[in-house]
């Protein structure tokens, strides 16, 4: 009797404990339509409820006798959380809620007349801070998408193409001569330039050691033995990593400039200035890669390589090669998602706390 008097106790106490955490969702008389007037409306029965709230549902007509369908169904996915027909009453149903969401309660009469039933709902919480979750939705205009899926042909990055600008060997006379000790030449860069490579070499020697590259290359030296491909392009594919460059002093000194100060650099005038990206003094033989990021923007579009001699006997054979590359233009078949018909819904989303 003492066991007894003690568990009943317990019971009493773990049923005021629940009873304490339980929330009243709502409280309230309802009409319950003939099923054949059942459309799911919008002012339909909606409750939010927050991850591991337990759902306590009593419904019980106004007349005894008069039976109902029910079927709770998650809004958002339209999946069936509970569905049973002939009812006479619903005491005490508990639904355990997996995750935030939207509940939609329909219900309809067994007889092709409406009837009048009350709906008793209440929740209770799986966590303190979430006894205040407001459990009622309010209804908002938002977008319905529909989509499909079609066959589009999509531009994708292709191979690199490289575009020859200069290639060309010249005479830098010495200062003591006649003729110019100061030479610029121009070159405009494509407009879908990805990056450009260019190489100096000053005398007959460097050139060699330019040819001589697919003997010394490691890698790339296959594609490098093609006539159509050279050293000055491979290393701007990718396919060598470095071009001959001697570090002994010369004579040669370079810059890049616009129009306007390569006429006054050639001219020994002052007043010109050169773009620091890249320029040289002293060199026998120099090349870089440069990005567009570093590619200075000029008035006419045109980049001018000047060079000068301070040699003051021997005049200079200067070779230049320049080569820009472009992204080829290739396009791909590929399936692509698009929207057909944008339509604004009604939807009910989660009340503020």
């Amino acid at each position: 009797m003492k066991y007894k008097l003690l568990l009943l106790l317990l019971l009493c106490h773990v049923t005021a404990i629940a009873q304490k955490n339980t929330i009243t969702v709502t409280d309230r008389s309802i009409t319950v339509p003939a099923a054949i007037q059942v459309q799911q409306p919008q002012e339909g029965l909606y409750y939010g409820f927050q991850m591991g709230d337990v759902v306590l549902l009593n419904i019980e007509p106004e007349k005894t006798g008069q039976t109902f369908q029910l079927e709770i169904k998650e809004y958002a996915s339209g999946a069936v959380v509970y569905a049973a027909s002939n009812l006479k009453r619903v005491k005490d149903l508990k639904l355990t809620v997996p995750k935030k969401t939207i509940y939609q309660f329909i219900l309809s009469s067994a007889s092709g007349q409406a009837i009048t039933a009350r709906l008793l709902l209440k929740r209770q919480p799986a966590k303190e801070e979430n006894r205040y979750f407001n459990a009622n939705v309010t209804w908002q205009n938002r977008p319905d998408t529909t989509w499909t899926t079609v066959t589009e042909k999509v531009l994708v990055k292709g191979e690199l193409v490289p575009a020859v600008l200069v290639d060309k060997t010249f005479r830098v006379a010495s200062m003591a001569n006649l003729s110019p000790s100061r030479v610029s030449v121009p070159f405009k860069l494509p407009a879908n330039t990805v990056h450009w490579v260019y190489w100096i070499g000053v005398g007959q020697e460097s050139v060699e050691q330019l040819k001589n590259m697919t003997g010394i290359a490691a890698k790339g030296a296959a594609a490098l033995a093609s006539a159509t491909v050279s050293p000055v392009v491979g290393f701007g594919l990718g396919l060598i990593p470095t071009l001959p460059q001697v570090n002994a002093s010369g004579s040669i000194d370079y810059y890049f400039m616009n129009r306007t100060s390569a006429e006054k650099y050639v001219k020994d005038e002052e007043g010109w200035k050169y773009y620091p990206f890249a320029q040289g003094t002293g060199i026998i033989s120099d090349y870089k890669k440069v990005l567009p990021t570093e590619t200075p923007k000029t008035p006419d579009g045109t980049l001018y390589a000047t060079f000068r001699n301070s040699n003051t006997v021997t005049g200079l054979d200067i070779t230049l090669k320049v080569v820009a590359f472009e992204q080829e233009k290739k396009y791909e078949n590929r399936q692509v998602h698009k929207p057909v018909k944008v339509v604004q819904k009604q939807m009910p989303v989660f009340g503020e706390n």
